[in-house]
């Protein structure tokens, strides 16, 4: 049977989505379009309301309601220790630890190695510009053990190296290579951060 245009639309913009694939956009799909006109007006309006009010922490990238995300603005946070990570959602699967409290930089992306793509210039410009202004004793380098992770790693740790003082660390034990932060569990990180190794 012929589907129509207008459903292939849908599975198109839903396959977009990461981690999606044909057979779940399909399926998605067949669930928003038997769903009444009042779920998929409130179903919008969340989406346009958190891409509207959600905006990036001026100095880490994180989430954040305002200008600065919880976490930088919570000065009881150790000030002189720094984790830089990948994703917000690296970010947040380190701080379900409960063992680590100092602050965060958000890279958003690794570098591709097949694809030779960096990371965006503004984000490492606006990472040099933290690390020229604030003065960092130790460094916890947390991309990925991956190919693309341990790139981005060494490229993040030349440019800490030439502007800053700070012992630099990797995630280490618990973490094997080709892994990555997303599908470790909880225990795994504690003894990555308590485990680190300088770098």
């Amino acid at each position: 049977m012929k589907k129509p245009i207008s459903f292939e639309y849908l599975v198109d913009a839903l396959k977009s989505l990461p981690g999606i694939g044909n057979k779940q956009a399909e399926r998605i799909a067949y669930f928003l379009i038997l769903k009444d006109d009042k779920f998929i007006k409130d179903f919008i309006e969340r989406i346009n309301e958190s891409h509207e009010k959600i905006h990036f922490c001026k100095q880490c990238n994180n989430f954040a309601d305002g200008e600065f995300c919880d976490i930088c603005l919570n000065k009881s946070r150790e000030q002189d220790k720094l984790c830089i990570v990948s994703s917000i959602e690296d970010l947040q699967k380190i701080e379900e630890t409960g063992s680590y409290v100092g602050l965060y930089y958000v890279l958003q992306g690794e570098i591709d190695v097949k694809s030779k793509t960096n990371i965006d210039s503004n984000s490492i410009r606006k990472l040099m510009n933290w690390l020229k202004s604030h003065s960092f004793d130790e460094i916890i380098l947390a991309t990925n053990w991956t190919i693309n992770g341990e790139a981005t790693a060494v490229f993040v740790k030349k440019i800490i190296n030439e502007l800053t003082n700070a012992n630099v660390y990797r995630l280490a034990l618990g973490l094997p290579i080709n892994s990555a932060l997303d599908y470790a569990d909880n225990m795994t990180l504690k003894f990555a951060i308590k485990n680190k190794t300088k770098y």
